[in-house]
């Protein structure tokens, strides 16, 4: 009897241990149940951050409108200009950015900016060596989250030696670019805000500061280059040489006529936006809004004459901060008049660009 009794109870423990376990269908269950919590939680988690990234951004913007004021009260009502004419033919092209750094708690870093010194044409000179470290700071209000691109870049000189460089999320109001004026350096004024030579002031801007865009989002390349025009490569990371930018070119993409701007298309470069200290560079940080905002055709470029969008890696929408210190999120749906019209001073048109 007491054996019986004793093989019961081994019986009972045997059996306790082997409920104690998972068999491999329960365990399979389980890592699928974990795997479908994961699938449907990490959306929601990148969705959270991305929201975040975008708060950064405006709130970025938000900075360079305080310092875009302050700097107008400064000096008489003035807005930042793109630097002035010299006498060597080649402006002495120092950003708005460059002139907003003491206003944004940068003084330090401007202290290594000396606008006396000529930089001179690109091609034919060497950045100076005392500019060398202010280019190669990145500063964090120029500079959106969510911009892939947003890194310090190596620039070849043109006696073969490299620089460290780095860039911007924002550009400066240039114009609509439907006045025909592509280039930020040759001190042609356009319909926009900044140009070689400016002498724009907040009274000027007849159309209303809460209508006018003062920057707008653009995003930085990734590096690198293209040889071949096909295909297309991506506008956010490169944008496009091109054989022509004028108002013909302008007026197809306007209609969207990607096969008749394609057709212009000769090379890619990957240095989009990569320099905050000069304006007037190709990949300086001066914008025009002839294209719409995340257009399907790249920015295109011929010398140092731009044809751009706003771009952002926000989905569906590009942050602008307007003449009055407001940040708004653009559709990219937005009508293509209304979003010129927010590029033009004294256009008088009567559109405004409105909250997403």
């Amino acid at each position: 009897m007491s054996l019986n009794r004793e093989w019961v109870l081994v019986s009972r423990r045997v059996v306790s241990r082997r409920r104690a376990g998972f068999t491999l269908v329960e365990l399979l269950v389980v890592i699928a149940i974990i795997g479908v919590l994961v699938g449907l939680l990490l959306p929601a988690v990148q969705a959270a951050r991305e929201a975040a990234r975008r708060m950064q951004c405006g709130n970025n913007l938000k900075q360079i409108g305080l310092a875009l004021h302050n700097y107008a009260s400064t000096y008489s009502e003035s807005m930042p200009n793109n630097g002035y004419s010299y006498p060597g033919g080649y402006p002495s092209d120092f950003s708005p950015h460059a002139k907003l750094l003491p206003f944004m708690e940068q003084k330090n870093l401007q202290d290594l900016v000396d606008f006396g010194v000529y930089m001179g044409h690109p091609a034919l000179a060497d950045l100076p060596v005392e500019l060398r470290q202010a280019a190669a700071t990145q500063v964090p209000i120029f500079e959106c989250p969510s911009d892939v691109g947003a890194d310090i870049h190596l620039m070849t000189m043109p006696s073969g030696a490299t620089t460290e460089i780095a860039g911007t999320s924002y550009g400066m109001n240039m114009g609509s670019g439907l006045d025909g004026v592509f280039h930020p350096g040759t001190g042609t004024p356009s319909d926009g805000l900044c140009w070689v030579n400016a002498k724009t002031k907040l009274r000027d801007i007849t159309d209303g500061t809460s209508n006018t865009i003062a920057f707008a989002e653009t995003t930085m390349g990734i590096g690198g280059s293209v040889s071949s025009p096909t295909p297309l490569q991506d506008p956010l990371q490169y944008r496009a040489y091109a054989s022509t930018v004028d108002n013909t070119i302008g007026a197809a993409a306007d209609a969207g006529d990607i096969a008749t701007v394609q057709a212009t298309i000769t090379g890619w470069t990957g240095d989009r936006n990569h320099y905050w200290l000069r304006g007037s560079v190709p990949n300086g940080p001066l914008i025009n809004g002839r294209l719409t905002p995340n257009s399907e055709i790249p920015d295109l470029q011929l010398g140092s004459s731009k044809m751009t969008a706003a771009r952002s890696y926000h989905p569906g929408t590009v942050k602008v901060l307007l003449c009055d210190g407001s940040v708004r999120g653009v559709a990219d749906t937005i009508d293509r008049n209304v979003w010129h019209a927010s590029w033009t001073r004294s256009g008088g048109e009567v559109k405004t660009v409105s909250s997403e």
